[in-house]
């Protein structure tokens, strides 16, 4: 993969991180001697959680050499390790009631060595009140937890609880780190860039891109849309249903990932014989990415807007252009908080001026 530092990583252990060589660097030098938790803080997309799978994958297979060792990490890439617990919150918000859970996973006693790593994701999105909850535990964990929190972005009420941790930047991958990323796994060149723009610093996406025949559509769709608009709210809903068409197609493209790890669940389960373990786990991460990826695909649609705007104003559009890229800013803002994606939508559009020749 792309600048990833891999000097030490003679079996690609961290080679998932695809450009992060500074985070890569930093957490290779704490494989020895781990303190007792961590921070990674960037967008989504950056490689934390990949991050947070190499590096529990080194602790745990620190001086245990041969194939002891290398199960150890197969275990721990692959979400499969007994010792260590992934939080996942689904919501779009964390409460205290859901952080119940975490100090439990904590304190459990290791199975198979004497280190135990929680990893507890999306942390940003926690309530002031359940962070809150959660800073004993992370301040003082039992001997042998190993406790990584990966978060967006650092609220200011959760100053108190990023305080207790080693905090790992994860910053936006450049644009030209995932097109040679891209072309180094076989996708063409010119195909590459405009996923890679699509992707805004987002690995996860542009991988999802790059299987995606259908992105090149979806692209061409919201880049006509200023110029289909009439400002009737015929063509705005007409305009709605098509979009929501494609992003419900895009959504499609994961229905083979989610199949596959169901039916493998199934095998463990069968094999084990424990039925249900996991099977909630695995259910609320599939709705999480299903909105992941409707999310990505109307930002990207809104920033797509956004830039024929301001194409426009800079070509000497007045007072409403500026107006549409405000209205589209405050569109995207809006994605956080949940909104009826059709009325978001429908809204918008009813408002935006026509660029029609």
């Amino acid at each position: 993969m792309t600048n990833v530092d891999t000097t030490n990583d003679a079996s690609g252990l961290w080679s998932g991180v695809v450009g992060q060589p500074r985070a890569v660097q930093q957490l290779q030098a704490w494989v020895a001697d781990p303190v007792h938790a961590y921070l990674f803080v960037g967008p989504a997309g950056a490689g934390k959680r990949n991050g947070a799978r190499a590096f529990a994958a080194a602790i745990l297979a620190h001086e245990i050499e041969g194939e002891a060792g290398e199960r150890q990490s197969r275990l721990a890439l692959t979400d499969r390790h007994p010792d260590v617990d992934v939080f996942s919150p689904e919501g779009r918000s964390v409460d205290v009631e859901s952080m119940r859970v975490i100090t439990p996973m904590v304190f459990k006693k290791p199975i198979e060595g004497r280190r135990r790593i929680v990893v507890i994701d999306r942390l940003h999105a926690a309530t002031p009140a359940a962070a809150a909850s959660l800073l004993k535990t992370v301040e003082e964990p039992p001997p042998g937890a190993i406790i990584i929190l990966l978060a967006e972005r650092i609220p200011p009420e959760h100053v108190a609880i990023a305080s207790r941790a080693v905090e790992v930047p994860f910053p936006a991958v450049a644009d030209s780190v995932i097109v040679q990323w891209l072309v180094d796994q076989g996708l063409d060149a010119e195909a590459a860039g405009p996923i890679a723009t699509a992707a805004a610093g987002d690995t996860s996406r542009a991988a999802l891109l790059a299987d995606d025949e259908g992105f090149a559509a979806r692209a061409d769709a919201w880049a006509s849309v200023p110029g289909r608009l009439d400002g009737s709210g015929a063509s705005a809903g007409r305009l709605v249903v098509e979009l929501r068409s494609l992003i419900d197609e895009a959504v499609a493209v994961l229905d083979p990932k989610h199949v596959a790890e169901m039916n493998e669940l199934a095998e463990r389960e069968e094999q084990l014989g424990t039925r249900g373990s996991g099977r909630k786990d695995l259910e609320t991460r599939h709705k999480r990415e299903v909105r992941k990826v409707r999310d990505d695909e109307l930002r990207f649609g809104l920033g797509t807007l956004s830039r024929r705007y301001r194409d426009r104003i800079v070509a000497g559009g007045g007072r409403e252009m500026v107006n549409a890229v405000n209205r589209l800013r405050a569109a995207t803002e809006a994605l956080e908080r949940n909104p009826a994606e059709a009325l978001l939508l429908t809204e918008l559009f009813w408002n935006l001026p026509s660029l029609a020749e």
